[in-house]
C-alpha cells in the first residue's frame, strides 16, 4: 500500500508506534506528533484509536491474503513448494507493513484476546491450512508419499515459524530454511518423482 494521504500516514505511523510501544501505551497525541499534526486531524479521520487498529488489521490481513492468492494450489507442482514457503517467509520478515504488524500482535496477544486470535489465525492457522491443502493436492497428484497432510504441514512450517522469532541475517536464515525444505522434500517425495 502506497502511503499517499494523511489517513494513510496516520495508519502507518500508528502501526509503527503500536508495534514499538503497544496499543494501550500509544496515545493519539503520540500518533499526531509522529506525523506533525494535531489530535484534531487524527479525529477527523478516525473516531477512536481502536478504529485505527481495525484499519491496520484489515490492511495487513488483506496484504498477506493477496500474496497467498497469487499462487493457484490446483495448478502447482512440487517445485513450487520451496518458492512459496521461502517467499512467504521473506514477506513476513521484510515487508514494511507485515513486520510491525506481527510485532504488534506479539506484544498484544497476552493483553487482548481478539488480537491473540488474529495472531493465531494469521501466522499459525492460515499458513498451516494453506500448506495442508497444498499437500493434499500434491499427494493426490502422486508427488508426495501418502500421509497426513496436516502433519506434513506442521513438519514443514514449524522451522519457518520458529525463525520468525530470531533476529539475524535474513539471507543466512533463508539458506538454512532452503536446506530444511530440501530435506523435507527428500523425505516425502515419491520414488516416481525422484526418478524424474
Amino acid at each position: 500500500m502506497e502511503i499517499k494521504t494523511t489517513k494513510d500516514k496516520i495508519i502507518f505511523e500508528s502501526l509503527k508506534l503500536f508495534s514499538k510501544d503497544g496499543f494501550e501505551a500509544t496515545s493519539t497525541r503520540a500518533i499526531a506528533h509522529s506525523i506533525n499534526c494535531s489530535d484534531a486531524v487524527i479525529y477527523k479521520h478516525f473516531k477512536s484509536k481502536q478504529e485505527i487498529l481495525d484499519a491496520i488489521i484489515e490492511i495487513c490481513s488483506d496484504r498477506l491474503a493477496a500474496k497467498s492468492q497469487q499462487v493457484k494450489i490446483e495448478e502447482m507442482c512440487w517445485e513450487d513448494v520451496e518458492n512459496i514457503c521461502l517467499g512467504m517467509f521473506e514477506i513476513q520478515t521484510t515487508d514494511e507493513w507485515i513486520v510491525p504488524f506481527r510485532k504488534l500482535l506479539l506484544i498484544e496477544q497476552f493483553k487482548n484476546p481478539k488480537l491473540e486470535a488474529i495472531y493465531r489465525d494469521v501466522f499459525i492457522n492460515r499458513p498451516l491450512s494453506y500448506m495442508e491443502a497444498m499437500f493434499e493436492i500434491l499427494i493426490k497428484l502422486g508427488y508426495m508419499k501418502p500421509g497426513n497432510p496436516k502433519v506434513y504441514a506442521m513438519d514443514l512450517y514449524s522451522p519457518f515459524f520458529m525463525y520468525h522469532t530470531i533476529q539475524g541475517d535474513n539471507a543466512e536464515i533463508i539458506e538454512t530454511l532452503r536446506e530444511h525444505v530440501t530435506l523435507f522434500r527428500k523425505n516425502v517425495v515419491t520414488d516416481e518423482v525422484k526418478e524424474r
